[in-house]
């Protein structure tokens, strides 16, 4: 009777004890918790490159999207809500942040896009003061974008700079009897922050248009073209390339410092890498519906000058 009584009171305490294992308080299972996917953070800027005939021009940002690469769409919050932006305030490394330490997931991204309304956008001319609405370009359906791969790192915070050209990106099409209308085009770079450099420099007064008899002197005549440094002869801006030469990344306007009597340009906001300069003083006769340089019809535009390779390194402003 005792060695059976106790053989008993043993099976009660293993029964007891399997029950037990992997209970909570309650005597119940508890399934594993699934673990939120990995993030890292992310800031997002807005800047822009000048336009020479626009007093204002506003873009409606609505929303941020970005492609990752497994196929998934990551929608970025816009810091405080869709906004509008008057891009010729963006101008000489300015910029409005539209997100800022956003939560993202991890991994590979291959492009960025920021959605317009263009209903709520418009460009206000400055020779004849009329206000124009905008529409979007057949590359730019579903917003403005830019296809260049980016890394976001778990728990790593990353800003980036996204730099629309108004001028490469905004085109300007007659519309006969309607009047004229205005295409917005995807022509943004995406700049990495902590690899950002920039380019600077100044312009021989004698190539300014004022002071060379090839040159007309209507306003908006002095720009500095920037082009890849395997670029082999600058090309003029076009809406399609129809000739093979590389187009510009982007232009800037060539602006008189009136304190020093300098002519002066300014690229901000460029990936570490080898570019080439070249100057025009019959900017204003570079139209961006046409891929006609160097065969001009006209032969109005022309360039000046086409520099050697420059090289740019992160954290530097080149001179």
């Amino acid at each position: 009777m005792t060695t059976l009584g106790t053989k008993f009171i043993a099976t009660l305490a293993m029964t007891s004890l399997l029950y037990g294992c992997g209970s909570g308080s309650n005597g119940s299972s508890q399934p594993d918790q699934p673990q939120p996917p990995p993030t890292g953070t992310i800031s997002i800027s807005l800047t822009d490159g000048p336009r020479e005939d626009a007093s204002e021009m506003v873009l409606h940002v609505t929303g941020i999207e970005m492609g990752h690469a497994d196929g998934r769409m990551i929608n970025v919050e816009i810091s405080g809500g869709p906004m509008p932006i008057d891009m010729m305030q963006l101008q000489n490394g300015a910029f409005q942040m539209l997100a800022g330490g956003a939560e993202v997931p991890m991994g590979q991204y291959d492009w960025m896009r920021i959605v317009i309304d263009p209903d709520q956008s418009h460009i206000d001319l400055a020779n004849t003061g009329g206000r124009h609405s905008m529409r979007m370009g057949s590359d730019a359906t579903n917003g403005l974008e830019v296809h260049e791969q980016f890394q976001i790192r778990q728990g790593e915070h990353s800003e980036f700079m996204l730099d629309f050209d108004i001028r490469l990106g905004l085109q300007q099409h007659s519309g006969g009897m309607m009047g004229d209308r205005y295409e917005l085009h995807s022509a943004m770079r995406l700049v990495h922050m902590n690899e950002a450099g920039g380019l600077r420099g100044m312009v021989d007064p004698a190539m300014i248009d004022v002071n060379h008899a090839a040159c007309d002197d209507a306003p908006g005549g002095n720009w500095v073209y920037l082009f890849p440094g395997d670029a082999t002869e600058p090309d003029d801006i076009a809406e399609s390339d129809t000739d093979g030469m590389v187009g510009p990344m982007a232009v800037d306007r060539v602006e008189l410092d009136t304190m020093t009597g300098d002519h002066r340009y300014h690229f901000a906001y460029l990936e570490p890498g080898t570019y080439r300069l070249a100057m025009t003083c019959s900017g204003e006769w570079d139209e961006d519906n046409d891929d006609d340089h160097p065969s001009d019809p006209e032969g109005r535009f022309s360039f000046r000058m086409f520099s050697a390779p420059v090289d740019v390194m992160a954290g530097q402003m080149h001179d």
